[in-house]
């Protein structure tokens, strides 16, 4: 069964410099396309230098390549990362309590500024210059492994909140605001956005704050019937709509979580009493 891992305490063994509850971390690791389960214990922005990160959150996922970033605020994540060279995956990070994020706030009067009460699951980003400018300062401290005073530490992630806000003041602003994993966060939305994922009934119950036995028992009172029944028949039933279109089984399949074409045709015609090429020859018919 996956463990979970903890942030920012699993990074301990990298080259890092921290003051007080805010620590820089320059991470490296070997090629690891295994799925990790990470829980987020304060903010972190992680700028990818080499390789690629992906990121599933509650309500959305994505890809983070070399040269972007991303904020992430606390919660549970699946993660991803692995390199795409010869190299070691390379990130450099940021790790703060959600203090200094409501402290940044309410410095610079921005509590007012948003008045939706959802938040982002992330804010992903390119480096620009500047900070390309930033990261290599931060790796020059980190490799030195230069003592920073807790204020200096401050004012470090306060100027890469500064640059953020300029290009992201709403996202920013929503996502500071969520300083705890968001109790509106509905399961039927986890469920819905990650259909295509390929995650496990114990990913999803971790990126839904559950147990296992929590999830299946709140996913069967939502839905009225069990979570991997549903979620067969629901893509299959997209699957259905995809064919109607014109598209061809043999594009298909993977994309629905199935290992060849015999599984899916097996899978749809039990569920809809044709195979996949007699159900478009019957649509076309009618």
């Amino acid at each position: 069964m996956m463990t979970n891992i903890y942030i920012p305490q699993a990074t301990e063994n990298q080259k890092r410099i921290a003051a007080g509850d805010i620590s820089f971390v320059h991470y490296e690791e070997h090629d690891s396309l295994q799925k990790s389960r990470v829980v987020f214990n304060c903010y972190a922005i992680s700028f990818v230098i080499n390789g690629e990160k992906a990121i599933f959150r509650p309500s959305n996922n994505t890809i983070v390549n070399t040269g972007e970033g991303i904020v992430i605020p606390q919660g549970n994540s699946i993660m991803a990362e692995h390199t795409l060279n010869e190299h070691k995956y390379s990130s450099v990070l940021i790790f703060f309590p959600a203090g200094i994020a409501l402290d940044f706030l309410s410095k610079h009067q921005l509590n007012t500024h948003v008045t939706t009460t959802s938040h982002p699951d992330y804010i992903k980003f390119r480096q620009t210059n500047y900070l390309a400018g930033y990261i290599k300062s931060l790796q020059a401290l980190i490799h030195e492994g230069q003592q920073l005073l807790y204020q200096l530490a401050v004012n470090k992630v306060e100027e890469l909140l500064l640059v953020l806000l300029q290009s992201y003041p709403k996202q920013l602003v929503a996502l500071l605001q969520s300083n705890k994993p968001s109790t509106s966060l509905q399961l039927k939305n986890i469920v819905e956005n990650n259909l295509f994922n390929n995650l496990t009934l114990d990913e999803l119950a971790f990126l839904s704050h559950k147990s296992l036995a929590s999830f299946k028992r709140d996913f069967e009172k939502a839905y009225h019937i069990a979570p991997g029944k549903y979620i067969r028949e629901r893509k299959l039933e997209l699957a259905r709509q995809q064919l109607s279109m014109g598209k061809n089984a043999s594009s298909l399949y993977l994309d629905f979580g199935y290992d060849n074409l015999s599984n899916f045709s097996s899978a749809f015609k039990k569920q809809f009493g044709v195979s996949p090429k007699q159900y478009q020859l019957n649509t076309a018919l009618i």
